[in-house]
């Protein structure tokens, strides 16, 4: 990675500090009730990956190992608030782009479509 990449991914990395913080504050405090609270974060899949490696304390040198497609989703679950940490329930789900945008599958035998 040359010099100018990798400024660009510490400057990458200190905006998803702020981001990180900025969404857990979103939760709601765990009261020992489930609440409805739902906060959705859209931006581009670089600082995403940021994100995920945040949640998953992961340093920045980790980041190049995700891969997320523009307009992709990820989930991460707060089971038990802020205070727990979160948990990635999936990343770089697509099939809502249509069918085209839905990783190749090897085909069947009969060249079938899955």
């Amino acid at each position: 990675m040359g010099g100018m990449e990798h400024q660009k991914l510490k400057t990458l990395w200190a905006q998803s500090e702020d981001a990180w913080q900025a969404l857990v504050n979103e939760l709601p405090e765990d009261d020992g009730a489930e609440s409805d609270r739902v906060v959705v974060a859209i931006g581009h899949p670089a600082i995403h990956l940021g994100l995920l490696c945040r949640c998953l304390n992961l340093t920045m040198d980790y980041m190049p190992s995700f891969h997320l497609d523009d307009g992709s989703i990820s989930v991460i679950d707060f089971p038990d608030g802020p205070k727990g940490g979160g948990i990635v329930r999936c990343t770089n789900y697509t099939a809502h782009l249509g069918r085209w945008s839905v990783p190749i599958t090897k085909s069947t035998e009969n060249n079938d479509e899955f």
